[in-house]
């Protein structure tokens, strides 16, 4: 196993953030801790088939958005009508976390 060298690891905008206000965290209430380790023992199945159960929709978005998605898509390695059915999966499910809301248990 290749071990990680910590100083050296590049963090993108988001990271970098959350480590500079590490100290501003407030420790989570421990139903949450128990409620975040049982999701994580049953994450959602996503099946991600060409096979039936799905159809074919069309969906107007403003081109500067879908440009913006065909780029983060393409950063994730993933076609954009793909993170799409992504997105929309985990927003249905219960799994889309909204990185505003996250931020909200931060003690500013």
């Amino acid at each position: 196993m290749k071990e990680i060298d910590y100083d050296n690891i590049v963090l993108d905008e988001e990271e970098q953030w959350i480590e500079d206000h590490l100290e501003e965290f407030e420790p989570a209430p421990a139903w949450m801790h128990d409620a975040l380790r049982e999701a994580a023992s049953k994450p959602p199945i996503i099946e991600y088939s060409s096979k039936p159960n799905k159809k074919v929709i069309t969906l107007r978005l403003i081109e500067k958005d879908i440009k913006a998605l065909k780029a983060k898509a393409s950063e994730e390695g993933l076609p954009y009508q793909t993170m799409i059915t992504s997105i929309i999966h985990k927003y249905l499910t219960g799994a889309l976390v909204d990185i505003n809301e996250a931020r909200k248990i931060i003690k500013v």
